[in-house]
């Protein structure tokens, strides 16, 4: 039923529209232009202020039996992702080299469309469908996380934006950003040391005793942008580092916090020193019970198609969090295929293209 050369094209087409994060605008325009097409009700959700972007959220209804389902995909790329040329090549589609493909998350665009096609023109009987592509989802999942979600029917949802074709993610992170100043004394460094409080050395100590990456097989922390700007000659006053702390329970989050902020006190209680932290709390926990319809739904059709499947975690984001947290829905991010994303190696296998097309359409059968 899916049209492989038309799943292909849109794809390619796709990926050749310019659709970096925060200029989403005329690759918007083209999705509402299909989707109207396929003869969606859509309405645009305005949060290109809020994303910083010129572009918009896009929530499209189609009209069918049973309880809706919703299929959602983010519309922005990363860079380097203008003139984007895909290069199709014993079954695989890859970038030229010189930029990313946009498989991420193109391919769950194309997939959705071509399901979405394959269902009008051959008049099976649906459920009715809804679909949520947003904008900024790489500068944060930030179109899914201002979404309007007042609107949406749907009490289930299939996110098309992880790697394996057959990975079922029902569980995700916690994500904390601590913002961490450590403020010491300014003194000359060579005529008056002994009367300055170095914050350089309070900041190395404590992100010396804190522990990085897979912290327990809960939580993952890493310690990144270490800023001290200053003289050579100066004491440094200031210092200050960000700390990136995910954990798929909150209360482990919550522990781990307590723990750094402790060696960091320590460090600087050692020295002399002052701190603070400011909190950014970016997303909450996802977790869809095994139990859950959707993900019996899901097992079933890739049995169908005769695709192995794993139910699993993970610590990266996406939209799935947010689609969960505000909106209420039991969702499932389904791998599409996409390799190597973010670099200009990226590619997918048309294969795993056709696969993800065939369960969106599976998943849309009564």
């Amino acid at each position: 039923m899916i049209n492989t050369e038309r799943l292909i094209e849109t794809f390619v087409r796709y990926t050749a529209c310019d659709s970096e994060s925060g200029r989403e605008r005329v690759f918007c325009e083209m999705m509402e232009g299909e989707l109207t097409a396929l003869g969606m009700t859509i309405r645009r959700d305005d949060v290109g202020t809020q994303c910083d972007s010129d572009g918009w959220n896009i929530h499209g209804y189609l009209p069918g039996e049973g309880e809706p389902i919703l299929f959602s995909a983010h519309m922005d790329t990363v860079p380097p992702g203008e003139g984007v040329r895909a290069v199709v090549e014993d079954g695989v589609i890859r970038s030229a080299g010189d930029t990313v493909l946009g498989a991420d998350d193109k391919a769950g665009l194309a997939a959705i469309m071509e399901a979405v096609r394959a269902a009008r023109e051959q008049g099976v009987v649906h459920r009715p469908v809804e679909v949520l592509f947003t904008i900024c989802e790489e500068r944060g999942l930030l179109g899914s996380r201002y979404a309007d979600y007042s609107q949406i029917r749907s009490k289930e949802a299939v996110v098309l934006d992880s790697n394996t074709p057959g990975e079922l993610i029902n569980q995700g992170p916690a994500k904390l950003v601590l913002h961490v100043e450590i403020t010491g004394k300014s003194a000359h460094g060579a005529l008056a040391p002994e009367r300055g409080v170095n914050a350089v050395k309070a900041a190395a100590a404590a992100i010396a005793a804190i522990p990085t990456g897979y912290v327990d097989d809960c939580t993952v922390i890493n310690v990144a942008n270490f800023m001290a700007p200053g003289k050579s000659n100066v004491v440094p006053e200031k210092a200050g580092f960000d700390m990136d702390i995910r954990a798929l329970d909150k209360a482990v989050l919550l522990e781990h916090q307590r723990q750094i902020e402790a060696t960091i006190e320590a460090a600087c209680a050692e020295i002399g020193a002052t701190w603070k932290t400011q909190e950014d709390w970016q997303t909450d926990v996802l977790f869809v019970p095994p139990s859950s319809p959707v993900l019996a739904k899901l097992k079933q059709v890739y049995d169908d198609l005769g695709v192995a499947w794993k139910v699993d975690k993970t610590f990266g984001g996406s939209d799935a969090t947010w689609l969960f947290e505000r909106g209420g829905m039991d969702v499932i991010n389904i791998g599409t295929g996409m390799t190597d994303v973010h670099s200009t190696q990226e590619h997918i296998a048309v294969a795993d293209l056709e696969i993800t097309a065939r369960a969106v359409l599976g998943m849309m059968m009564i």
